[in-house]
């Protein structure tokens, strides 16, 4: 189970306000200096005390920004991690017009093995969207992993997700589907499998 309590940090900067979320007063302020990082790059996000969400079944925490009118939404274990990673989808759109967010219904199910998470991606620049996933032993790396996909595709433009992790013997196993590349990876844990997919494919 993962607890949503968290503490929002707002600076007010040029007549708007920027925003922060974290588990402590310091981590909310290390997260909202990253967002006045992303707002002078040209995208501004907003976020209010409702942000924080926690996911279908109870796993996960959802936190949700809103950046020049875009939803973006990252998970992790808790509010520290989820925000960590809706600023890295922000960074992302800064750099080349790229957002996701990861639906509060939908994108997680229960698996056998690990845990997988599902985001919704777009483009501010070219309109296009696309689906990416992420898996791993946990809930903060299966999104940090995802993060990866998502810069992955940043260039590509085009659905990129990991089927179900499976086992032999001891040795777990997850396939990576992407439409210009395919790759199985292998390790004692889903993270260390999900780490050797990324790697066939240069990710």
């Amino acid at each position: 189970m993962t607890s949503n309590s968290s503490t929002l940090a707002s600076r007010q900067c040029d007549g708007s306000y920027v925003y922060g979320i974290g588990v402590s007063v310091n981590e909310a302020v290390e997260n909202l200096n990253g967002f006045m990082a992303v707002r002078q790059e040209g995208v501004d996000c907003s976020a209010n005390a409702s942000s924080i969400e926690s996911g279908a079944y109870g796993i996960g925490v959802f936190a949700h920004f809103t950046c020049n009118g875009w939803p973006i939404a990252g998970v992790g274990n808790s509010p520290t991690s989820a925000a960590r990673n809706s600023l890295a989808i922000a960074e992302e759109m800064a750099a080349n017009g790229t957002h996701c967010s990861a639906p509060l219904q939908g994108s997680y199910y229960p698996e056998t093995y690990g845990f997988r998470f599902r985001y919704d991606c777009g483009n501010t620049q070219t309109n296009s969207s696309w689906s990416i996933s992420g898996i791993g032993s946990n809930i903060d790396d299966a999104n940090s992993i995802a993060m990866r996909v998502m810069r992955y595709t940043a260039s590509t433009k085009s659905s990129c997700a990991f089927d179900a992790a499976g086992i032999n013997g001891t040795i777990l196993s997850v396939t990576l589907q992407c439409p210009s590349a395919t790759a199985t990876g292998y390790g004692s844990s889903v993270t260390a499998a999900a780490n050797d997919a990324l790697a066939q494919i240069g990710a």
